[in-house]
This record gives structure tokens, C-alpha cells and sequence, in this order.
């Protein structure tokens, strides 16, 4: 026994150390959004953050989603199962307590050890209630792999909240795409009716003799563009519709209610944003414990060289015929220590370390590619904040220009001084200005969706 101690540690002694694996990013050049006009700092980004807009439709609509989208559920499906794997893997660290019985019919050596048995048929029946076996775990093998359960399930409750993440985001901006569509096409159908209401007078006119042929045929080429563009804007409307309705796990093809959302001058977001930010992200979370998993399967592979030491404990009953099994003479125990020493595996331990390395610097490497990723698009995010905030208040100020103009050409109709067909042209001119700005609108709604996304969306803490 001392020997085998003593060859156990020597060999222990031969296991290879685990080398420095790939660096990770452990700083970031912090943002300073407080310095963004179309930004208002606040101290973090709240849950449900998509509630600063008022919108009871919007919000009834998130809850939907958040409830019966199936990519959700199976997220939820994963983690539970993930839990479950960590529950399982857990049950490694404590003794396991078993009851073993075997009967079976044998014919027995006439050379064995059986004395009046042997050369004879008998039933040998063992019967153990109680059987115990307990790895000591010397090395900590056992608890590294618990260890990397549990990170793992950590990884997937943090997939879990990027999928909500991700589900909340597309169906805000669905919903505010459908509403735009929505409010464009009825602009658009005003467009069509004072369009076809201009080609009419200047049919008029032309066969007054007053206007040149050309003028009705370019108000009637654009009368059908005006259609086209209506047209297509309806088929803009159903598809959103139909692409909400799978969003919120439905079949049906019902018309989701939208109303007129508000459009805040700036958004609340953290006025610096740095790694501690960032780490609330879940795919971050996410990267990051795929990393300590990884890390904790390298160590348990590193112990696979030291020898294992089970402690393994039984009493019960053991008989060859049954009918002398539960006798005074039946009874038997047994206990002791079992030591499993890795002496030659042609490489398997060697290859299962490196494989293991590979595999943390692979985790490593992608925890600082979506660390990037994740300062880009904040960045990116911050900036379309910035210059759709600009573009929507030059839109805003043109249509005001384009309403002084309408105005002054209503009036001038009404009073006799010019006729209709100047006013018809203001009106028309409004109404395109008008979509332009409720693109810009959708573009800013857009861009703050975005940049709450980047910043996590307030799903960092979700589910608890």
C-alpha cells in the first residue's frame, strides 16, 4: 500500500501545469454619453425601459411576447435543462448510497475454490441493502466539473435574458414600424385624392384651352405614382403586421392596435458608460461565464493526471443456494479503499488537457470579441442618437416652413387672389414633408432602441 502512495505521488508529481491561457479584456475606453444633445444621463438604464413612451399598446405588447413567443420558451427549456445538468452533476460531491442484489444459475469449476460445490449447478444469489461509495476527491477534479455545471448554467440563464433582449427589441420596433406604416398610408391616401383632384382641374383647363397638354399628362404620371406608392405601403402595413403577430407567438391574423407614440426630445441613458456597464449586458455575462466554464474543465482535465481514491463500504448477504442466503453463515461485509492510478493511456490525458486549453482560449477570444462588438454598437447607437435627433428637428423645421406655405396658399385661394391648383401643390408638398418626417421619427425611435439594446435593455437582472 505505501508503495502505490508513493508511485501516486511521484506520477502526480509528472502532471503537466496548466500554462497562461489567452488574455482577457479587462478595460475599455470609456463613453461619455452625457456630452450627446439628444441624451438626458441618468444613473442606469431601468427594466423595462421601453415604458418611458407611454404607450399602453406597446407595452400590453412586450407582455405578450415575453409570454407566448415558442424561440422564448425554448430559451427557458434550455436553461432548465441546464439547471438540471448542474443539479446532477452536483450529486458527484456527496456519497452515493446504493442496494445491489444478483442471483444468477452457475456451473461451477470442478478445479474452483467452492469445495462441496465445485463440478455442480448452483444458484449463487448476492444480496447487498446497503452499498457506499465515496470519491474523496483529492484533487478537486469532481468539484472543477461542478464548478463548470454551474457556469454553464449561469451562460445559459444569460442566453436566456439576451433572448428576451432580443424578442422585446424587435417587437418595440416592429410595433413602431407598423404605426408608421399605418400613419404613411393614410397620409399617402391624401396625397392620392388631392392628386387626383389637381389632375382633374388641369384636365379642366385643358380642355378650356387655358393649360398645354403636358401638364395633365405629368399630373396623371404622378397620380399613379402616388397609387404605386399607396399600394405598397399597405402591403408595408400587413407585412409588419403579419411579422408582429409571429413575434407574440400567434397564429392568427389579426390587426395589432397601435396608437400615435410620443417622440421624446432626449432619452435616458447612463451619462458614462464603461466596462462595468457593459457587463450587464447578458451576452457579455453570457461570454464571460462560457469562460470561468472553460476555465474550470482545463483544472479538472490537469487532475485526470493524479490518481483517484474511491472509499467504497457494503453489508449484506452472499450464498451459493438460496436456501442457506439469509443463515447465520450468510452474512457478509466488506470495505476498503480503491485507487484508480492513470499509468499509461496513449496519449488520451495529454490530448484531453490541450483540447481543453484550446478550448478556454476559444472562450476567451470570443468574450473579447462580443466585448467589442458591444462597445461598437453603443457607439455606433450613441451617434445615430446624436444625428437622428438632428436630421428629425431639421425635418420638423421644414414642415413647419411647409405649413406657413400652405397656409399662405389657402389663404390666397380662399380670398380669391390665386387659384386652386397652387394650393393643391402646397397641400401635397406638406403631406410628402410630412412622411419625411415620419421616417426621420422612425429612425430616431429606432435609434433609441437600439442604443437601450447595446446597453442590455434592462433584462440584466431578468429572470431573477
Amino acid at each position: 500500500m505505501r508503495l502505490i502512495f508513493i508511485l501516486a505521488l511521484f506520477l502526480a508529481g509528472c502532471a503537466p501545469t496548466i500554462r497562461e491561457g489567452a488574455p482577457l479584456l479587462d478595460k475599455v475606453s470609456p463613453q461619455k454619453a452625457d456630452s450627446n444633445p439628444a441624451v438626458k444621463p441618468v444613473a442606469e438604464l431601468p427594466e423595462m425601459w421601453w415604458k418611458a413612451f407611454n404607450d399602453p399598446d406597446l407595452d400590453r405588447l412586450v407582455d405578450l411576447a415575453m409570454q407566448g413567443n415558442p424561440a422564448l420558451d425554448e430559451a427557458r427549456d434550455r436553461l432548465e435543462e441546464a439547471q438540471a445538468r448542474a443539479d446532477e452533476s452536483g450529486a458527484s460531491l456527496y456519497p452515493h448510497v446504493d442496494s445491489v442484489s444478483s442471483f444468477r444459475r452457475q456451473r461451477l469449476s470442478r478445479n474452483g475454490n467452492n469445495d462441496i460445490y465445485n463440478g455442480k449447478t448452483a444458484t449463487i444469489a448476492n444480496v447487498f441493502p446497503l452499498f457506499v461509495n465515496y470519491n474523496l476527491d483529492l484533487w478537486n477534479r469532481n468539484g472543477e466539473i461542478v464548478s463548470a455545471a454551474s457556469a454553464s448554467e449561469k451562460a445559459t440563464r444569460a442566453k436566456y435574458r439576451q433572448s428576451a433582449l432580443m424578442l422585446s427589441s424587435a417587437v418595440i420596433k416592429t410595433y413602431f414600424a407598423l404605426s408608421t406604416a399605418k400613419n404613411l398610408a393614410a397620409i399617402q391616401a391624401e396625397i392620392v385624392r388631392l392628386s387626383e383632384e389637381k389632375t382633374d382641374l388641369l384636365d379642366s383647363a385643358y380642355r378650356a384651352g387655358v393649360r398645354p397638354k403636358n401638364l395633365p399628362v405629368s399630373a396623371r404620371a404622378d397620380l399613379r405614382k402616388s397609387k404605386a406608392l399607396l399600394a405598397a405601403l399597405h402591403q408595408r402595413k400587413e407585412t409588419l403586421n403579419f411579422a408582429l403577430v409571429e413575434l407574440l407567438g400567434k397564429t392568427s391574423e389579426e390587426e395589432i392596435r397601435t396608437a400615435s407614440t410620443g417622440i421624446p426630445e432626449r432619452f435616458g441613458i447612463p451619462g458614462r458608460i464603461d466596462l462595468d456597464l457593459l457587463s450587464k449586458r447578458p451576452d457579455v455575462q453570457a461570454a464571460l461565464w462560457n469562460v470561468r466554464k472553460a476555465a474550470h474543465l482545463e483544472k479538472a482535465a490537469k487532475a485526470a493526471f493524479y490518481p483517484n481514491i474511491n472509499l467504497f463500504a457494503l453489508t449484506g448477504f452472499n450464498s451459493i443456494g438460496i436456501s442457506d442466503l439469509l443463515g447465520p453463515g450468510g452474512a457478509t461485509y466488506a470495505y476498503g479503499p480503491a485507487i484508480d492510478l492513470p499509468l499509461f493511456e496513449g496519449g488520451a490525458l495529454e490530448g484531453r488537457l490541450h483540447e481543453r486549453e484550446a478550448a478556454y482560449d476559444e472562450a476567451v477570444h470570443a468574450y473579447n470579441r462580443i466585448l467589442l462588438a458591444a462597445v461598437r454598437q453603443i457607439a455606433d447607437a450613441l451617434s445615430a442618437m446624436r444625428y437622428g435627433r438632428e436630421k428629425l428637428d431639421e425635418r420638423t423645421a421644414s414642415v413647419d416652413l411647409h405649413n406657413s406655405e400652405t397656409s399662405i396658399a389657402r389663404s390666397g385661394f380662399q380670398s380669391g387672389v390665386s387659384g386652386k391648383l397652387p394650393y393643391l401643390e402646397a397641400e401635397i408638398r406638406l403631406n410628402k414633408e410630412k412622411m419625411a418626417q415620419m421616417e426621420e421619427s422612425l429612425n430616431w425611435l429606432y435609434s433609441i432602441t437600439d442604443a437601450a439594446t447595446a446597453l442590455g435593455g434592462g433584462f440584466g437582472r431578468w429572470p431573477s
